[in-house]
């Protein structure tokens, strides 16, 4: 009885490890290549073992948000159809309140979250103007918890959000719990503030539209 579990502990081990082995695998040939093969497999394998393949990056001295910009980049594949499906006016962006300025005058709402007042402080102001333009609502979160209260108040039919990695593939995860499709777009500098990221990036999601 004891040899028959040893051996059912050996086969899952080395299972285990042939997973791991080759959801890294994936990983690194989609981030040197750009190309993306397999993605709602590798996804479900890197979402089966999302903390073990962190911590085994980690153990390498490898950034293990690598894992969350390779997860990003299939969601964003992925989602692509359905949210260039979307006119732009069902759409919102929502960006984290550590781009802002330190200096930022601007108010918290208990229900949207802060509302800029385009003062220019940064280029937030800018971001907010062509929103108007385009018709997508502009929300800035100061968190997590709070993205999830803004969605509920706005019910949008798609989301653009901005992040660092492994924030953006947890938000990305969630949307797509609710139903939403949605495109992730990276900090380029992450932190806890004065972060920065791609502006024309954000942008260019926010236009990204299928010909009907």
């Amino acid at each position: 009885m004891l040899e028959a579990i040893g051996r059912i502990v050996v086969i899952f081990a080395i299972a285990f490890v042939v997973l791991l082995a080759g959801a890294l695998s994936f990983c690194a040939f989609t981030i040197h290549t750009k190309r993306i093969i397999f993605p709602n497999l590798v996804l479900f394998i890197i979402n089966l073992l999302y903390e073990p393949l962190r911590r085994l990056l980690s153990f390498f001295h490898v950034d293990p948000a690598l894992i969350d910009k390779v997860s990003v980049e299939i969601r964003n594949a992925l989602n692509y159809p359905d949210f260039a499906s979307t006119n732009l006016e069902e759409r919102v962006l929502i960006l984290p309140q550590c781009i802002r300025s330190t200096e930022c005058p601007a108010k918290l709402s208990s229900l949207d979250g802060i509302h800029c007042i385009e003062c220019g402080k940064c280029a937030i102001g800018e971001l907010s103007a062509s929103c108007k333009e385009l018709g997508i609502r502009m929300y800035i979160s100061p968190g997590g918890t709070f993205t999830g209260r803004i969605l509920m108040h706005c019910r949008p039919k798609a989301v653009i959000g901005i992040a660092c990695y492994p924030n953006l593939n947890e938000g990305m995860l969630n949307t797509k719990l609710i139903g939403v499709p949605s495109q992730g777009v990276p900090l380029t500098t992450p932190g806890c503030v004065n972060t920065t990221v791609d502006y024309e990036t954000i942008i260019n999601k926010c236009k990204m539209q299928i010909s009907k």
